[in-house]
């Protein structure tokens, strides 16, 4: 990346000032000053930067990186005496292998402008090179920390491969060494084993895309048994489509077991952690998967041959156990077979009418007691039990009504009498009278004068009177 950068590299020219006459050369050329707008003398600047520095490296160290939701990446690069600010954009970074984090020592190609809006000169950044590491690399490292934290490397994910597979699937390059190792290996172990090929683009852009489908193809199939990736050996930008998080993906996603053979046996690639077997070589993919057919059929032969000795054993162990039964006496005399069976069978009689005679007297009893509870719960009884009490509280009700209505009248005369003897009227009945004027009792000879008529009250009657003469009092 960097030596492709380099030959794209422009020399920065002698001087910042463009050889035409620029805005300065004709103030002093006139008379009057020339003024600019703080965007016109922007626009100046960025356009004598962006001339001069159209392409540039810089090293440094990475600062305040952050993505913004538009894709777009922002951060400071700096050294031990200066900063410069630094746009990424998000078209820019998909040709990054790595994730640019904080404290990265970086190689840096792009371009200067200013950015308009605050006055301040930036870097449109195109590439980006770790210093100390390589960007593959570095790449190789965030992918699998970041796929092993998904549980993509997880033992409890790997599915087994199959015993005895008739059928193998492979992604590889369809003219690369690899598969004709493993063809030839295969048709030495087994050539009843069928091979599927399905050719993939190994490297280059693309490969990654393509092998991951290629995978997905032969999960479309049904009577594929195991799926064998890879490719021969390289160095790691040659073998780096095993190192993309779509081929990981796919792989994880497969309903078929999967091995992975990249490469030699020294080298480690994404898949490889991912696959449910890893292979150091296609040829030892080959080898892992499919079993020697002439081992098997030995084996076959060897555990069919011990396979019948076991039975010739069990049939010749029933044999003998057949003529020990056979020399047992009810064999002889089939009738005594069934004489302890007779017995049983009357002894269960018998103790079943037993049970039912006991469970009849049981059900008895029970009727008898529900009988004597229904008789005891029967309404008439009740209704005899209620007019007992009705007429005992109709008797105890007309003795409290006597004894209430005698003790009332005998109260009645007793505040009788009291009125009586407080009755204004009785004592006129004595020979006293009661004399009023204008309805009105008179108390004192005050309160009349001669000629006044009044009203005299006796027990009996009344007169109306006219006074000829007051009395006063002695």
């Amino acid at each position: 990346m960097i030596r492709k950068k380099q030959s794209q590299l422009k020399k920065p020219k002698s001087s910042l000032v463009p050889e035409e006459p620029t805005s300065s050369h004709l103030a002093a050329e006139n008379t009057q000053p020339q003024v600019y707008s703080v965007s016109g003398l922007t626009r100046d600047i960025r356009a004598i930067m962006e001339a001069a520095f159209d392409s540039v490296w810089i090293e440094g160290e990475i600062s305040n990186f952050r993505t913004v939701a538009s894709g777009h990446s922002y951060f400071v690069l700096k050294d031990d005496k200066a900063q410069i600010r630094c746009v990424l954009f998000k078209g820019y970074r998909a040709g990054i292998k790595f994730q640019p984090e904080d404290g990265d020592q970086v190689l840096m190609f792009g371009r200067i402008t200013v950015y308009d809006a605050r006055g301040e000169y930036q870097v449109i950044t195109e590439s980006l090179e770790p210093r100390g590491l390589g960007a593959l690399q570095k790449a190789f490292e965030q992918l699998k920390a970041k796929l092993e934290k998904e549980g993509l490397f997880d033992d409890e994910a790997k599915k087994p491969l199959p015993t005895f597979p008739w059928k193998i699937g492979v992604v590889t390059s369809g003219t690369g060494a690899a598969v004709r190792d493993i063809l030839n290996i295969i048709r030495r172990r087994n050539p009843k084993v069928s091979v599927l090929l399905r050719p993939a683009k190994v490297q280059g852009e693309g490969s990654a895309k393509d092998i991951a489908q290629g995978i997905r193809d032969l999960n479309s199939m049904k009577d594929v048994d195991v799926i064998i990736i890879g490719r021969g050996g390289g160095s790691l930008e040659d073998l780096w489509a095993f190192n993309e998080e779509e081929v990981a993906r796919a792989i994880f996603a497969s309903r078929i077991p999967i091995v992975s053979a990249v490469g030699h046996e020294i080298d480690f690639t994404i898949a490889d952690f991912v696959a449910d077997l890893r292979a150091p070589t296609p040829s030892a993919a080959a080898e892992l998967t499919v079993p020697v057919l002439n081992e098997m059929l030995k084996d076959i032969r060897s555990l069919t041959g011990e396979l019948i000795e076991a039975l010739g054993q069990q049939v010749e162990a029933y044999r003998n156990l057949l003529n020990r039964l056979m020399d047992r006496r009810f064999f002889h005399q089939p009738k005594e077979i069934f004489g302890p069976h007779v017995q049983r069978l009357d002894d269960l009689h018998s103790r079943m009418v037993r049970s039912l005679e006991q469970g009849l007297v049981t059900h008895q009893q029970r009727l008898k007691d529900r009988k004597h509870r229904l008789i005891r719960a029967s309404p008439k009884n009740k209704i005899q039990l209620l007019s007992e009490k009705l007429v005992g509280l109709q008797n105890r009700m007309a003795q409290n009504i006597q004894t209430q209505v005698r003790f009332r009248k005998e109260r009645f005369e007793g505040i009788l009498k009291n009125l009586n003897a407080v009755n204004p009227l009785a004592i006129l009945e004595r020979g006293y009278s009661i004399c009023s004027k204008d309805e009105k009792s008179l108390k004192s000879s005050a309160e009349v004068k001669p000629g006044d008529k009044v009203k005299i009250r006796l027990s009996q009657g009344g007169l109306d009177c006219k006074v000829e003469n007051v009395l006063e009092s002695p």
